[in-house]
């Protein structure tokens, strides 16, 4: 079993939590500088030090996690704020999380940078093994579809083991994923559509080029924030998969990922999960004859 974490995306350019947001916002400010605005806004709101001439941008996590606190908390109890209040920090919020998926999607353009990826497939990943990543990009995906082995690959842990494929859980979602009734049904005719779960779909294989009405949805990607809300039913699975695969995990290699702070949830699924693998193990070396 693998984990993987952005150290393993920024082999192929993409930059990891304490880079992306600047990227992001930089490259948003080419396109729409009103947009981008908004968000030097609100960062100079919360960090009083930020300058977007200096770039000095924070870590994304950290951003994200105090735009969450700072809209929990904006309420006549605690600190009521008119300058921003809840659905403007939300408004920016789905500004900054659009605008790192088209940073993404932009750098997924650059096939060969994908190849470092590929190798590592082809070379390790083998039928029967999980891949748990929480990045948002596609690049276990496109070197799974490109590998020459014919992997194949589903986005659910199986209730008994299933040597035929790969299982890719994506707990923090995915830039292909999207809610069902956010997308036309031309879109859907026009793109090869999976269903993860009553409400969210996944388009496999589409590019921009083909369907350039795609980059006006924001895809389900759940920030790595300290305290998570799960409305889709294909998250809530997700996360239940990631604690019984590592429970029942008799290898783990972990790649890329530092298990970050903000992310108090991962920590504790994963912190469960190992101990749940120990105590398993122990029992089974004590009832060993």
């Amino acid at each position: 079993m693998f984990i993987i974490g952005a150290g393993v995306s920024a082999s192929c350019g993409i930059a990891v939590a304490k880079d992306i947001l600047r990227e992001s916002i930089v490259r948003l400010d080419q396109r729409d500088s009103a947009k981008a605005g908004t968000v030097h806004k609100l960062l100079k709101y919360l960090y009083p030090s930020f300058q977007e001439q200096l770039l000095n941008y924070p870590n994304i996590e950290d951003f994200l996690n105090l735009n969450e606190m700072a809209r929990r908390f904006n309420s006549e109890e605690f600190m009521k704020s008119n300058l921003w209040s809840g659905p403007k920090i939300e408004a920016v919020q789905r500004t900054t999380l659009k605008a790192v998926t088209d940073y993404i999607w932009d750098l997924m353009q650059q096939k060969h940078a994908l190849q470092i990826i590929k190798d590592f497939v082809r070379d390790h990943v083998r039928r029967g093994d999980t891949i748990i990543t929480f990045n948002w990009d596609l690049t276990i995906e496109r070197a799974i579809w490109d590998d020459i082995q014919g992997l194949s690959f589903w986005y659910s842990y199986p209730d008994t083991p299933d040597e035929d494929g790969v299982v890719l859980l994506k707990p923090h979602g995915s830039i292909d994923w999207f809610n069902k009734n956010d997308l036309p049904k031309a879109t859907r005719v026009k793109g090869k559509v999976q269903s993860l779960d009553d409400s969210v779909c996944v388009f496999t294989r589409f590019d921009f080029s083909d369907l350039p009405e795609m980059a006006n949805y924001t895809p389900v990607i759940v920030p790595p924030l300290a305290a998570k809300e799960f409305s889709q039913a294909v998250l809530k699975r997700t996360w239940r998969g990631v604690y019984k695969a590592v429970s029942q995990a008799t290898s783990l290699n972990i790649l890329g990922y530092s298990l970050p702070r903000e992310d108090q949830f991962a920590r504790l699924v994963l912190g469960r999960a190992l101990r749940s693998n120990r105590l398993k193990k122990l029992r089974k070396s004590l009832s060993d004859p």
